[in-house]
């Protein structure tokens, strides 16, 4: 079958087909929302300083969508690419405020693309708080996830295992997926915990789907691993509470560890 965004991404010139292989993914995860009233908002509209340039992808979902709305931000004023269905906003994407006003406009979004500055610390600090604001069922798309590796973007390609690579933190997610598994009856549940299904990684992109997560384990009752038989029954509890502790307690021998990696 033939991928209208592929073609739509070359007509509009636009880098996510031209340097890289995107539209494919794009395609599998928008295709069946493609005659829906989506809000779409995505970070970086391109063009850098030239307020006359970028807009590309903005135009190419536009089109692809045709009942959607569409948003783009930037820390470079880009109203030239505004039209019935396409509203910019200036500002930067580390600044909660001015995201929050963005979502007072946009309403509860059904995709968000993070095609913005691509540093690290902004990558990680967007999702924390954008994520919230999509729909149940929506999708999250992390782009350029190279950077992860990239020193000038605070990445690190030497320790692959540095917390602060945005990488790492995505890798997190697949924990919190599976929180209803984690055999350990001090582990505290949180908002992505309750609101991830889903996460994918690809070269260079990553999607994440909003979605509630209620699965039960078919093991666990509350991260305890019920105890059978009825012989020495409360016994055996405090044993299995003593070797939670025990666990517990080397954890957090280990987080401190982590601290003090550089």
């Amino acid at each position: 079958m033939e991928n209208a965004l592929k073609n739509l991404a070359k007509k509009y010139c636009t880098d996510k087909n031209s340097l890289h292989n995107y539209m494919d993914i794009y395609n599998l995860y928008f295709l069946p929302f493609k005659e829906s009233n989506i809000n779409l908002l995505e970070i970086g509209i391109g063009g850098e300083n030239n307020y006359k340039t970028g807009g590309a992808s903005l135009k190419m979902w536009e089109e692809f969508f045709p009942n959607g709305k569409i948003y783009g931000i930037d820390i470079y004023e880009k109203k030239f690419c505004e039209t019935k269905r396409i509203k910019t906003f200036l500002g930067s994407q580390s600044d909660n405020k001015f995201l929050e006003s963005v979502f007072k406009v946009t309403g509860e979004l059904d995709f968000i693309i993070d095609d913005g500055s691509h540093l690290n610390k902004d990558v990680i600090k967007t999702f924390l708080f954008l994520f919230k604001k999509l729909k149940n069922g929506g999708y999250y798309i992390i782009e350029d996830t190279q950077t992860s590796y990239m020193l000038n973007y605070g990445g690190d390609g030497f320790y692959l295992n540095n917390k602060n690579n945005h990488i790492n933190f995505f890798k997190t997610l697949v924990d919190k997926i599976n929180y209803q598994e984690i055999e350990n009856p001090f582990f505290n549940k949180d908002y992505f915990c309750e609101n991830i299904t889903e996460i994918h990684f690809y070269h260079n992109l990553i999607v994440v789907k909003k979605m509630t997560n209620c699965e039960p384990s078919n093991i666990l009752v509350n991260n305890f691993k019920p105890i059978k038989g009825k012989t020495f029954l409360n016994l055996r509890k405090k044993i299995k509470f003593i070797k939670y502790f025990i666990y517990y307690f080397r954890s957090v021998i280990y987080k401190f560890l982590d601290l003090l990696k550089i």
